[in-house]
């Protein structure tokens, strides 16, 4: 028994796009009739109506002569295919679709394999004679890169669809890698920022009484609150007061005055 399935055809979809829609399960459905090595027309028929879903089924049942019976020389697959392609395929408009054709352009963040997918997709529906050409014409008018134009024009006639490929393919690589070497420079360049962003943090934020000592006995390496300060419990000799050598009196005594200050 086969694990390969197909999602159920969508009949009630949106209808201007319906005959699309049709075109695609149907890929799909062929892919699968292959895959699973299905090659009598009878079995054909009853995956194409079993995967297909109800409402295809209904439709099908409805359309005059799509429902044959086996016999000789009929294919009753080829028969249930066509009627339903002429259901779900109406007549198209050439000149509407040669229209929407021309609206077709790449935006700034497609890729050009895609752009060029959706123009081929819809070149099919257009009937040109050179479908090549219009295509490559189309990418020339429409295409982002400008550097892509530029090359186009400069090959002149001898420009060929698979040329152009070939070349918008090497644009957006050589793009890509030239972005990825600013990201690479700038990274580096925020590293040597930030090295010296850290070397001065870490001395902005040294204690501002680490780096002028300590103000009792002038050791650089502690503050005036270490609790070890040898002047700590030391008479000053020239004010008498506790706390502080007679060289750091001055440094005290404007202190005193200025909590004095603050109280008063």
């Amino acid at each position: 028994m086969s694990l390969l399935s197909l999602e159920k055809f969508d009949c009630n979809g949106e209808s201007t796009s319906v005959g699309v829609r049709w075109e695609r399960w149907k890929r799909a459905l062929f892919i699968y009739l292959e895959a699973s090595n299905i090659d009598k027309d009878v079995k054909k028929k009853a995956s194409l109506l079993h995967f297909g879903g109800l409402d295809l089924q209904e439709v099908f049942y409805n359309i005059p002569g799509a429902n044959i019976e086996p016999s000789e020389g009929v294919d009753v697959f080829e028969v249930a295919i066509s009627k339903l392609d002429s259901y779900f395929a109406p007549k198209q408009s050439r000149v509407y679709e040669r229209h929407t054709f021309r609206l077709l352009k790449q935006e700034p963040e497609e890729k050009f394999e895609k752009f060029l997918v959706k123009l081929r997709k819809q070149a099919d529906k257009c009937q040109f004679t050179d479908k090549n050409g219009n295509i490559i014409d189309q990418i020339t008018e429409k295409c982002y890169l400008p550097e892509l134009r530029k090359k186009i024009l400069r090959i002149g006639d001898e420009i060929t669809l698979d040329r152009v490929i070939t070349e918008a393919n090497t644009l957006e690589l050589v793009n890509k890698q030239l972005e990825e070497f600013k990201d690479l420079a700038k990274s580096n360049g925020n590293e040597e920022v930030n090295k010296v962003n850290s070397r001065f943090k870490r001395n902005f934020d040294k204690p501002r009484n680490v780096q002028h000592g300590c103000g009792r006995c002038g050791n650089p390496r502690h503050v005036a609150t270490d609790t070890k300060c040898p002047a700590r419990d030391k008479e000053c000799l020239k004010c008498g007061l506790k706390g502080h050598f007679r060289q750091y009196c001055r440094t005290r005594q404007a202190f005193k005055r200025k909590i004095e200050r603050i109280q008063s």
